[in-house]
């Protein structure tokens, strides 16, 4: 600011401001109390007008409207200088409108500067926050494929499908058939979309059908799932293996048997996807991280500034997954 005030003074096109060390001292301080004003004024409109329009593709309405407000700003501050200025000069002043046209251009040679500033400023913290943000994502898309690795690649699984797999051989070869190209399905999406941050719903329902598929085998009737969900599903994106996980998570920590089925509900609740089912949770035999659940949490409010929800109940336990649209990405 000191800088800012030094050249205004030195641009002034009255020489005889230096006649006098008293003169130059009050132009000075006028001058610094113009600058500051300019100053807070300035930076409480662009403060404002970040919040006020805070996405990035809102930045040209941003500049057009803070732009506007800037012109008006100096047109209204400029008058209320040149009266100061006549109220108390330093110097000979001349016409008034003469006087606050040379008031106008330093004060647009100011808000330059001021501007400059600010939004080189703001455009480079802009820029070290998605380096970060792009970080963090690397990072949960890694622990997201850990666990992907560790529940669906994961000898207990294989082993589960082997054991069915023998099973069938024997008595259903037709069905063991139709097994082994389900199970190589469950593995073939993996590899496929496991680096991705987003696919479209239908892909994911068809890789949730493989997957359960193959529990059904295992736990017959006892395992159900009922979908809910609108019949055009085009135009939604979900974060990959989301709706698996969950699934996995009620199979993993829930009773399943005859007396005790496990219900899993799939269903639209406004724009969102609710995945509920009905609590009946084992009470030993099970190690939970819960990094399952907080990696897609995460994962979404990076991807889409949208909240995960989390709902427990005595008989319930319910994850609303906001839908992704394309229109969004």
């Amino acid at each position: 600011m000191p800088v800012i005030v030094l050249l205004l003074v030195l641009l002034n096109d009255n020489h005889k401001l230096f006649s006098s060390s008293k003169v130059l001292i009050f132009s000075i301080a006028k001058l610094t109390v113009y600058v500051t004003l300019y100053w807070e004024c300035s930076r409480f409109i662009f403060l404002y007008m970040r919040n006020r329009f805070p996405q990035l593709k809102d930045t040209a309405k941003r500049i057009a409207v803070q732009s506007l407000v800037m012109c008006l700003f100096i047109l209204l501050s400029g008058l209320l200088i040149t009266g100061v200025h006549y109220a108390f000069p330093t110097d000979t002043p001349g016409p008034f409108w003469a006087e606050y046209k040379d008031v106008l251009v330093k004060s647009l040679l100011l808000m330059g500067i001021v501007t400059i500033i600010y939004e080189c400023a703001y455009f480079f913290r802009r820029w070290e926050y998605s380096l970060y943000e792009s970080e963090r994502l690397k990072k949960e898309s890694l622990i997201a494929q850990l666990e992907l690795l560790k529940h669906q690649i994961s000898p207990h699984f294989l082993f589960n499908s082997l054991n069915t797999l023998i099973t069938l051989v024997p008595e259903d070869p037709r069905l063991a058939v139709v097994f082994i190209q389900r199970l190589s399905n469950v593995y073939r999406h993996v590899l496929s979309y496991n680096e991705k941050n987003l696919i479209d719903l239908e892909t994911e329902l068809k890789f949730l059908d493989d997957y359960l598929f193959l529990n059904k085998m295992r736990f017959g009737e006892n395992l159900r799932v009922v979908y809910q969900l609108p019949g055009d599903l085009s135009t939604i994106q979900v974060i990959p293996f989301t709706l698996q996980m969950l699934v996995e998570n009620a199979i993993k920590h829930n009773i399943i048997s005859a007396k005790k089925p496990l219900t899993i509900t799939i269903s639209r609740s406004g724009n969102c996807m609710i995945v509920k089912n009905n609590l009946q949770v084992k009470t030993s035999g099970v190690d939970s991280t819960g990094t399952g659940l907080q990696n897609i949490i995460n994962r979404y409010e990076l991807l889409t500034n949208k909240q995960v929800e989390v709902v427990t109940d005595p008989s319930t336990f319910s994850v609303s997954l906001p839908f992704i649209y394309n229109s969004e990405l």
